[in-house]
């Protein structure tokens, strides 16, 4: 399964995990006084991730201690994942129950989408717009559904690695399409009012989405994230890549216009991705946030919304959960905050 459901059932405890390609990150979410609480949470760096070529079990390993050092009992989680091949794209097609509008994508993926995803796990849900009446109070003959998909064969990777692990999938799901639903629980008022474009930029891929009342009216995947503003820094100044990502945190004044310099691809596709969703919706984008790994560091932000020519907020995950009970961490959990949206998203509908 890859897009959310509105039928789910609610429990008093959530596990979240997302694995990123070079971080994994886990949530425990808790119902508790009519409110969520950010029960406890993991960051670990992984090394199999980055290279999903190695033995899964290597991922499995990494797994066992995140779960170890996240200290619950409870095995079966819900898992975002951002792997190469992820698609997410937009169609049209002829009225019809979404499950035989599913089962038509998997046999003819071609004629819908322009593009054979046999060898891919497919999902798809209606686009609310799509949903609008007729003069006659009929709904339309056509509707517009947002599909997404990734190839079996890495999706059973990442199975394979979860299932060396001990852990028990409730579902697999793209971090492109979580952290709309983190967004969406806490930012339920901003959601009516605003049209807003999401990034998460990750390590090796960046997500846009443009929601409209919530919910993403378009997706795009950019197969570029910071690890590609570290790899430039790097070339240029001759460096390994621990420490060109190093240097990349510290941004120090000689660094900072070689990270403008490098972001700029990222850039040029945020901008023609609101300008040709204006265009397209009659609409005006008005606010925009940034969620994953990147967004931890203002810097970037401010180069990225520099070049966009659009200010980009950093966008807290957590803020609207209870985490009083962490005490000291505050400062240093709010500054990791973003890059725990997919985990988040994955775990947040369910509780």
């Amino acid at each position: 399964m890859f897009l959310r459901r509105s039928n789910r059932a609610k429990r008093d405890l959530v596990v979240g995990l997302d694995l990123g390609a070079r971080q994994l990150k886990a949530v425990v979410l808790q119902r508790e006084n009519g409110g969520i609480k950010l029960a406890r949470y993991v960051v670990a760096s992984s090394v199999a991730g980055t290279n999903k070529a190695g033995p899964a079990d290597r991922l499995g390993a990494e797994l066992q201690e995140l779960m170890t050092q996240l200290g619950v009992s409870e095995r079966s989680v819900r898992v975002a994942i951002s792997c190469p091949s992820a698609t997410v794209c937009e169609t049209e097609m002829p009225r019809t129950p979404l499950e035989d509008a599913r089962s038509a994508l998997r046999l003819n993926s071609v004629r819908y989408v322009r593009r054979d995803l046999t060898s891919f796990y497919l999902d798809a849900i209606e686009l609310p717009d799509s949903a609008a009446k007729d003069g006659k109070g009929k709904k339309s003959q056509t509707m517009r559904v947002l599909v997404a998909a990734a190839d079996k064969e890495e999706v059973g990777w990442y199975r394979a690695a979860l299932e060396s692990a001990k852990i028990h999938p409730e579902a697999i799901e793209l971090s492109a399409l979580t952290v709309v639903n983190a967004f969406q629980a806490g930012n339920a008022e901003l959601c009516q009012k605003e049209i807003v474009v999401l990034l998460d930029i990750g390590a090796h891929s960046t997500s846009i989405n443009l929601l409209r009342q919530g919910e993403p009216a378009m997706t795009r995947i950019m197969h570029f994230g910071g690890n590609h503003i570290s790899e430039f820094v790097g070339s240029i100044l001759t460096l390994q890549p621990q420490v060109a990502e190093e240097e990349k945190i510290k941004m120090s004044e000689a660094v900072q216009p070689l990270v403008s310099q490098a972001i700029s691809p990222l850039a040029r596709e945020v901008r023609s991705s609101i300008d040709f969703f204006e265009r397209q919706q009659e609409c005006h984008v008005s606010r925009a946030f940034a969620c994953g790994g990147s967004a931890c560091s203002p810097s970037i932000l401010q180069f990225l919304s520099d070049e966009v020519g659009f200010h980009i907020d950093s966008w807290n995950p957590i803020q609207t959960l209870s985490t009083a009970h962490f005490n000291g961490e505050g400062p240093g959990l709010e500054s990791l905050a973003p890059s725990l949206a997919a985990a988040i998203g994955a775990a947040t509908p369910h509780v």
